[in-house]
């Protein structure tokens, strides 16, 4: 793979997490133009997710039968449209349909990527791609908190999705010109057939656990970020806009640390990999309900990189554990995905205010204690051996 092309996947990686989040910290902004209460704001992170679970599951089916890379192209090309709309939204109801707009897209670049990939690599390969994919993510979650932070100081809220906008636009230039076109990919017979694969999933207690532990990262994340960021606006810490968006740097450890996992996997396998991850994540946890900023931020740092790590880890297995019907399995992870983050945007609201952070943290241990229950009795350790090689296999770092 060619260092174009590798830049492509991380890109569509950054592309693939770049506006979910990008309003959290912008939240208390929302809330005061559009006229809503600050916990209502945090609907215009779950409309994002929402779309995105309810398209995910369809998305590979419909790359199936288009291509993979043009369907990822017009996905990027519509979610630049979105982003520039939300700029211009007139009120509260417009920016929740602008925001879902972005949701209902998404999926056509990240269930299709990791279908993309899962076709030209395999092996210790495939992994090191859905490492340095997710380590895109990583990148895109960061870029997308603080660059909108960073905008919303300066020029207003409106200002960040603009700015987001032309990240887009490069990453639209970049797949279009570096990443290549498919070479493992066969067309489905039709967009009915390739639907059909769907239905079988649901007996398939392999990728349904995975889905479950999936559903429990994201809720992990979005519930970290989202009300430790409320924590760290108030009083005694009173971090600014642009400060709450600058934590978000945290994420840059994930973007060297994640690619890493895909070796970690190869050498003490999936399942020790994640619960390691799932440790990292519980200790960054307990580091956060220390009443020091420092210390908050070190605890989201870890937190973070558990919980890309943990991505890696499940979404190539969800990829593997689909057999044939691989993109619309990876779509039903998807779903899964972001409905937990949809879950986690919202459901610790109430225990937020009514008993602070230290009981949202509470919350967030329990969902990763039961991510790590999930994963011990669906996963199995990959069985020792010389791993398959493609006829597209190529070492991924020079």
């Amino acid at each position: 793979m060619s260092l174009r092309a590798r830049t492509a996947v991380f890109l569509l990686g950054l592309c693939a997490l770049l506006n979910i989040y990008s309003t959290q910290p912008l939240l208390p902004d929302l809330a005061h133009d559009l006229h809503v209460p600050l916990g209502r704001s945090t609907w215009t992170i779950t409309a994002t997710t929402l779309g995105v679970a309810l398209v995910a599951p369809f998305a590979g089916s419909v790359s199936d039968r288009l291509g993979r890379k043009r369907v990822m192209v017009a996905a990027i090309a519509g979610a630049l449209a979105a982003t520039l709309a939300c700029a211009v939204a007139w009120n509260f109801a417009a920016m929740l349909v602008f925001r879902l707009a972005q949701g209902l897209l998404i999926p056509f670049v990240f269930a299709v990527a990791v279908s993309y990939l899962a076709e030209e690599y395999t092996g210790p390969v495939a992994q090191r791609a859905n490492a340095l994919y997710v380590s895109g993510t990583a990148f895109g979650g960061f870029c997308g908190r603080f660059l909108s932070g960073a905008a919303t100081e300066r020029f207003g809220w409106r200002s960040s999705f603009v700015v987001l906008a032309l990240v887009l636009l490069v990453t639209l230039a970049a797949t279009v010109a570096w990443l290549p076109r498919e070479r493992g990919f066969a067309p489905s017979d039709s967009l009915l057939a390739s639907l059909r694969g769907i239905g079988g999933h649901f007996g398939n207690a392999r990728l349904l656990g995975t889905c479950v532990i999936g559903a429990s990262i994201l809720f992990l994340q979005v519930g970290a970020f989202t009300y430790a960021g409320m924590r760290l606006k108030a009083p005694p810490f009173g971090l600014s806009t642009f400060e709450i968006g600058a934590v978000f740097a945290v994420f840059l450890v994930a973007v060297v640390v994640t690619p890493l996992t895909g070796r970690l996997i190869g050498r003490i396998g999936r399942l020790r990999t994640y619960l390691l991850v799932g440790l990292v994540s519980l200790a960054g946890l307990a580091l956060t309900l220390v009443p020091s900023t420092p210390a908050v931020i070190v605890g989201l740092a870890a937190s973070s990189t558990g919980v890309f790590s943990g991505q890696a880890c499940a979404i190539g297995y969800a990829a593997e554990a689909g057999g044939a019907a691989r993109s619309s399995a990876v779509g039903l992870y998807l779903t899964s995905y972001y409905a937990g983050g949809s879950i986690g945007a919202v459901a610790p609201a109430p225990l937020y205010t009514a008993a602070g952070w230290s009981a949202c943290a509470a919350l967030l241990a329990a969902v990763v204690g039961v991510s790590v229950l999930v994963a011990l009795a669906v996963w199995r350790p990959a069985p020792v051996g010389r791993p398959q090689r493609h006829r597209y296999e190529e070492p991924l770092y020079d």
